[in-house]
């Protein structure tokens, strides 16, 4: 399935007399300013804008007249005048360096006046710096409210981005009903990347409410359907029905679909893939390794299903289990179904009686979620031990983590961190990590952190979502790094989108944090 460019995280308006729709995808993170650790620049260059900015990523030209730049006096001279258009032309054109030196402050002074006089696309721009913390505070309420005023002027790139606020259930609650209307009326104007939202809310299953142009053939919303998925385009909206043929089909698509795109499902893009063989089948192992939920959960179901890898329940349960640990809920709901199926139970005793160290750790692991009682305590811990006597990695940072958090046996940080360093010795990623972050909680304020804050960038960039949740957290909280609540929650969302239910969770606790007492902005947990 192709992943394709986020709405929010691609969209800007330009004056011109063209229009460029932008593709959707990986959720909210404006890309054009999207790198994660910024570099130190002065006051009137803003850390947001860098000069190796990635060519391919678009930006959206509104349909508002243009100002073409023979001289900048002229433009500045209309925009002193109190011409809206011109004021947004000249805030855009500082944001992007276009005729005029990129500077952030000059940039919102100018959208901010273009603005307060209402100007539709002036009022759309705002609200995508106001949601991603670009230049201004990050106030995702205050971007609520200029998108609704530029949708009500009929804008329709901002009608599609008020659709997408009422598919997360972040800043307003989640209503499928009106942010399909809302998709209908951009795709009314022709905005296509409304037009493949519809197509995909009806491919989904979603029942259009009261609409007669629209006839689903064998349409069922189906209430079981989580809220994360990666593979949807819209904020956490998922009606994904799994069966084995298209589980099948799914599997088949992704392993053989181009580099790129490949690389962007596994959320290893940003990785300079030079450094390792680029088949599919190397691109994937490195993936996983480094603790890609996408690339933990692809080989999961490879090895239940038998696609690609001869097929091995004990490997299907082991690699389920090592998603679910980097916040994988999806995961933990595959592995939780096989939990349940007698022939899979059958089939893990055996390979544990056969000293399978996959078994062992799946066997303990299970255990310790609490998905089955079959065994006692100390036979899980024993299971463990004997996987670990086998150099077996999983099971080296299983034990640490119930050394750490006190989970079948007391609580001991000094035995976690040495099975963690000893997973490290033997090459595992996931062990830096937790090693890395460990020390960021414990530091004492004026500790050096750099080793730990490059550890944790290094290997976000190369796929963990781990390393990216945990660095997200950084951010937040200003350690190691300067804090910066609009980077933190650019790597959320980007985490919470690839699967990772404690960023969602953090995400949606920024949010509450800044919620106003307005009734407009209270959550409510639909049936949807």
């Amino acid at each position: 399935m192709e992943k394709t460019t986020s709405f929010f995280a691609n969209t800007l308006f330009k004056s011109s007399t063209n229009n460029y729709a932008a593709h959707l995808r990986s959720i909210l993170l404006l890309l054009l300013f999207c790198t994660v650790a910024a570099n130190a620049q002065d006051t009137i260059r803003s850390q947001v804008f860098k000069d190796d900015l990635p060519r391919r990523h678009a930006i959206i030209k509104a349909k508002y007249p243009s100002y073409t730049l023979i001289a900048g006096y002229v433009l500045t001279s209309d925009a002193n005048r109190g011409d809206p258009f011109a004021q947004h032309e000249l805030g855009i054109r500082y944001l992007m360096g276009s005729g005029f030196p990129k500077d952030t402050v000059k940039a919102i002074y100018w959208i901010r006046k273009a603005v307060d006089q209402n100007l539709p696309a002036a009022r759309f721009n705002y609200g995508i710096l106001l949601y991603n913390g670009i230049g201004v505070p990050w106030s995702p309420f205050d971007a609520y409210l200029n998108f609704k005023g530029a949708s009500d002027a009929g804008l329709a790139e901002s009608q599609f981005a008020l659709g997408l606020l009422y598919t997360d259930n972040l800043t307003i609650t989640r209503d499928y009903g009106k942010a399909y209307k809302l998709f209908r009326q951009a795709a009314d104007s022709k905005y296509e990347p409304a037009k493949t939202a519809l197509k995909q809310m009806l491919k989904s299953g979603f029942i259009p409410p009261n609409d007669s142009t629209f006839i689903p053939i064998s349409r069922k919303k189906d209430e079981t359907a989580q809220v994360l998925n990666p593979n949807w385009d819209l904020d956490y909206y998922d009606f994904e029905k799994e069966d084995k043929d298209t589980s099948t089909a799914f599997i088949k698509q992704i392993l053989g679909s181009k580099k790129s795109e490949f690389k962007k499902y596994l959320g290893i893009e940003s990785f300079d893939s030079t450094k390792v063989d680029t088949t599919s089948a190397a691109l994937l192992d490195f993936a996983a390794n480094n603790g890609s939920p996408e690339a933990l959960l692809l080989v999961a179901r490879s090895y239940e299903k038998g696609i690609s890898f001869k097929k091995d329940m004990a490997k299907a349960a082991a690699f389920y289990l090592r998603a679910n640990r980097l916040g994988s809920f999806k995961a933990g709901e595959a592995l939780y179904k096989l939990v349940q199926n007698e022939s899979f139970v059958n089939t893990l005793k055996n390979k544990v009686n056969q000293g399978d160290s996959d078994a062992m750790y799946a066997w303990a692991a299970i255990t310790a979620l609490g998905y089955s009682n079959e065994i006692a305590t100390q036979q899980a811990l024993d299971f463990l031990k004997k996987a670990v006597d086998k150099k077996h990695i999983p099971s080296m940072i299983e034990l640490g983590l119930l050394y750490m958090n006190g989970t079948l046996v007391e609580k001991n940080k000094e035995k976690a961190f040495s099975f963690w360093h000893m997973a490290k010795e033997l090459g595992s990623t996931e062990a830096e990590i937790r090693i890395a972050f460990a020390n960021i909680l414990e530091h004492v304020s004026g500790n050096d952190l750099s080793d730990e804050i490059k550890t944790l960038q290094t290997l976000s960039a190369e796929g963990s979502v781990f390393a990216q949740t945990a660095l997200a957290y950084c951010y937040e909280k200003g350690i190691g790094v300067e804090e910066d609540r609009g980077i933190a929650v650019r790597m959320y969302r980007s985490a919470s989108q690839r699967g990772n239910q404690s960023a969602f969770n953090s995400l949606k606790r920024m949010y509450d944090e800044l919620r106003p007492e307005d009734e407009t902005y209270k959550i409510f947990e639909t049936a949807q």
